[in-house]
């Protein structure tokens, strides 16, 4: 397996071969919204040290919601690159450290993250993520309607019991068979509270009738993997030297017991199919429903798969010497 481990080189030209029949933009606001975001992270004291305001920085939480949000607001983009900052900080709790292997640990610090958002308990206000996640609930219940604000918490909900989820397989060095992994990288890369975040640039919700249709959850799961197996495929370098089990590549490699090299081809292979599902889904979709928010959303979804590939190839977190990719989130 040593040799594996040498070959398999994630380098920023390679990752060009993952192409999309639709363009990315970034938003032209980007600088102001990281100036912004950085004040906003010192304000709520949401950074212990040195060292994480420099990875808050090298991650370019801004640039993500540029690339992800071309056309939103600047309220909304601004809303979507403090979240994103919290989410980097979260994951760095989550997926490194002692707490990453402590099931324990992890499901009675989602107790109390999850009873803090949803309203169960009152709030730790000294706890410098209590501070930022609340602020954004905060802000996206200003002028939203209520089920809008519900359907966002339920999503972030599934992100915390992914990371239980991951935790448990780490305590038991257990890697997940591969349905079950395409499944649950759904929930612990939190795209689907990204997908509720496009909402913000349609003049109203989706109605719940369109919304929660098979095609429209089609869309969502799609985007999904997209995004999530792109991080696999960038962060797979610093995986294996971590002994991390939670990558699409290695549970590839130890279902169809293959090299890692082979197994890289087949995430492209599965890649591709899904882009090609995704545009056939769009068309039915389209056929379905014709108004402009529909259009818009599949737009915007659109941004989001392209954008984000964009943001992965250039975000400093990313880089490590030698040019490999780092993590992907």
């Amino acid at each position: 397996m040593r040799s594996d481990r040498t070959s398999i080189v994630v380098r920023k030209n390679e990752a060009d071969r993952f192409d999309y029949p639709f363009s990315a933009s970034c938003h032209p606001k980007m600088d102001v919204v990281e100036r912004r975001t950085l004040h906003w992270v010192r304000r709520l004291r949401l950074l212990t040290d040195d060292r994480a305001l420099s990875r808050i920085k090298a991650a370019s939480v801004a640039q993500l919601a540029a690339w992800v949000f071309p056309s939103a607001s600047m309220q909304n983009l601004q809303l979507a690159s403090d979240f994103t900052a919290v989410l980097f900080l979260l994951d760095d709790i989550y997926d490194e450290g002692e707490l990453s292997s402590d099931p324990r640990a992890v499901a009675k610090l989602n107790e109390r993250y999850l009873g803090e958002l949803f309203g169960y308990i009152e709030a730790d206000m000294d706890d410098p993520l209590t501070r930022g996640l609340l602020d954004i609930r905060d802000r996206l219940r200003r002028g939203r309607p209520h089920f809008f604000l519900n359907r966002w918490l339920s999503h972030f909900q599934y992100y915390y019991e992914a990371n239980l989820w991951e935790a448990n397989n780490r305590a038991r060095r257990r890697t997940p068979h591969l349905d079950e992994y395409i499944m649950m990288r759904r929930y612990s890369g939190a795209v689907y509270p990204y997908c509720d975040l496009v909402e913000l640039l349609l003049e109203q919700p989706l109605p719940l009738e369109i919304v929660q249709h098979p095609l429209l959850q089609r869309v969502r799961d799609i985007c999904n993997d997209l995004l999530c197996w792109t991080n696999d495929y960038f962060s797979l370098e610093k995986e294996l030297r971590s002994g991390e089990v939670h990558n699409l590549i290695l549970v590839l490699r130890d279902k169809h017991k293959i090299t890692l090299e082979e197994a890289v081809a087949q995430l492209r292979r599965m890649h591709d199919d899904r882009v090609a599902e995704y545009q056939d889904v769009k068309e039915k979709v389209l056929s379905s429903w014709s108004t402009g928010g529909i259009r818009q959303y599949l737009g915007a979804i659109d941004a989001m798969i392209a954008g984000h590939q964009r943001w992965a190839l250039a975000a400093l977190r990313y880089s490590e010497p030698g040019g490999e990719i780092a993590r992907a989130g």
